[in-house]
């Protein structure tokens, strides 16, 4: 049909208003058309619009029986309006009709992944493995070896082997790589640990489009619009009916590791790494002052504040975090601590720090999806970090009362003392739940999903340490010398 591919074409475009009279024109003509529910579904996803999309998918699933996508899709719905069993239950009978698919194991095996569920995440990858090989299968061995004894590492360092010259795709090599070092580093091969670690790194950075040194005039740029005119600057005295935490830092700091301890707390919830404040409020300002962050942080009005809070607030709604603490713990929000203190002049900002070399490792020996230099470089990650820390000393300038400083050494080394001292910053009690949290089944998305499901160990204290010559080696690298942009 015209109509429907075309409509196709729109969503692919991100037309979604052209996408969905094109879509619902197709349904005045064949009501149970399944790829038009299912492109309604879709749109309404994208919309946040997510009981219309329940409806659509569930529809869509009807009409399109042996498709798996809008089964996905209706997953990740259930999930957005809180309803983790709902999308369990999908996940479950979609594994039960794609015993064959790889697919279907991956996406069953995250979400138990990401509630806890440690042992059936375990099953499901390895039932995974069975299926002919696909491009989730680098994926599901990546998590896997990382979850597994050390008598199963020779089975899956032999598929990764052959993964490694089956697959040409960068992304998917990284991945390979990456799941090969830790392979490699839990059966003892330290050096060939190191070796796949720099292949998976090198090849990832060859897809990145820039350069930490570019950023360095942004950072510079905060710091002139936040400054001490910024600051003093009069503005309304806003008190929320719930307290705002941030937690900020580098990456692989600890965050995970306090966010679930402090939700274990009877009046602490949490937004996770919520990307409200770049993805709406910032867009928001920058339309209305015609000028990118940071520059349109240089006029706001008492009305533009009081809409870009009405965001904030609509997103803890729509996330149902009803506790009197909310916590988002995004750690890039460091870049954003001046438009944050004028949003919510008593937020409490938790900033955390760890050993630079420790840090520097953690982040290069973990694959994170997005191809940014400092994911995937030690000299471009302590370039960015030394920017980090400028920042935050540009902002303990005028907010030093509203941030608590806290190492991921004495999290480890004291973490009830610590707790406490977080938790009196936020103005609340210390419960002893908190030091249960590896006993939670609250969902967590992060690199450390697994990590924090166990007690508190010291192991990450000196896990970076056979790997230090190295590190400091690569640290001291010319930023010359590392691989070209891709889009030099």
């Amino acid at each position: 049909m015209l109509l429907l591919k075309r409509a196709n074409e729109l969503l692919a475009e991100n037309k979604l208003r052209e996408a969905e009279f094109m879509y619902k024109s197709v349904l005045k003509q064949s009501p149970n058309n399944g790829p038009a529910l299912f492109g309604l579904g879709r749109i309404c996803m994208r919309l946040e619009q997510y009981d219309n999309a329940i409806y659509y998918l569930k529809r869509a699933c009807e009409h399109l029986p042996k498709m798996l996508e809008p089964l996905f899709a209706l997953a990740d719905a259930f999930l957005a309006v809180g309803s983790p069993v709902d999308a369990k239950t999908v996940l479950e009978y979609t594994l039960s009709v794609a015993k064959h698919n790889a697919q279907a194991h991956y996406q069953l095996g995250q979400f138990y992944l990401d509630y806890g569920f440690i042992e059936q995440a375990k099953n499901v990858f390895k039932a995974g493995l069975d299926c002919p090989h696909s491009t989730v299968t680098a994926f599901m061995l990546y998590e896997l070896v990382q979850m597994s004894s050390a008598k199963e590492l020779p089975t899956y360092l032999a598929i990764l082997e052959k993964l490694e010259n089956e697959f040409e795709a960068p992304r998917l090599k990284t991945v390979v790589h990456y799941a090969l070092a830790k392979c490699h580093e839990q059966l003892g091969n330290f050096n060939a640990a190191q070796d796949n670690y720099a292949l998976a790194n090198d090849t990832q950075l060859l897809m990145s489009e820039f350069r930490t040194v570019d950023m360095l005039p942004f950072f510079e740029s905060i710091k002139k619009y936040c400054g001490k005119a910024f600051f003093d600057k009069p503005s309304d005295k806003v008190k929320t009916t719930f307290t705002p935490v941030f937690i900020v830092g580098l990456p692989r700091t600890g965050s995970t590791l306090l966010e679930q301890m402090l939700v274990q707390h009877s009046h602490v919830g949490t937004l996770g790494e919520n990307t409200v404040i770049s993805d709406k409020i910032v867009p928001y300002l920058s339309k209305r002052n015609n000028s990118e962050f940071p520059g349109c942080l240089d006029q706001l009005s008492n009305s533009m504040l009081d809409h870009c809070r009405i965001l904030y607030v609509d997103e803890i709604k729509r996330h149902r975090v009803p506790e009197e603490v909310v916590i988002n713990k995004l750690p890039a929000n460091f870049q954003n601590l001046g438009l944050i203190h004028k949003l919510f002049p008593e937020a409490r900002i938790i900033h955390l720090t760890r050993n630079l070399n420790a840090t520097a490792w953690s982040v290069y020996s973990n694959h994170f999806a997005e191809s940014e230099p400092y994911f995937c470089s030690l000299s471009e990650f302590a370039l960015y970090a030394q920017a980090q820390s400028d920042l935050m000393s540009h902002f303990n300038q005028f907010m030093k009362r509203d941030i608590f400083t806290l190492s991921y050494e004495q999290l480890i080394a004291e973490p009830e003392k610590s707790l406490r001292q977080c938790l009196s910053f936020l103005y609340q009690k210390y419960e002893p739940e908190c030091l249960e949290f590896h006993k939670s089944k609250k969902p967590v998305h992060t690199l450390s999903k697994a990590q924090v499901r166990k007690p508190i160990s010291t192991q990450p204290l000196e896990k970076w340490l056979r790997y230090e010559a190295f590190i400091e080696k690569m640290i001291a690298q010319p930023q010359s010398d590392q691989t070209t942009p891709a889009n030099l």
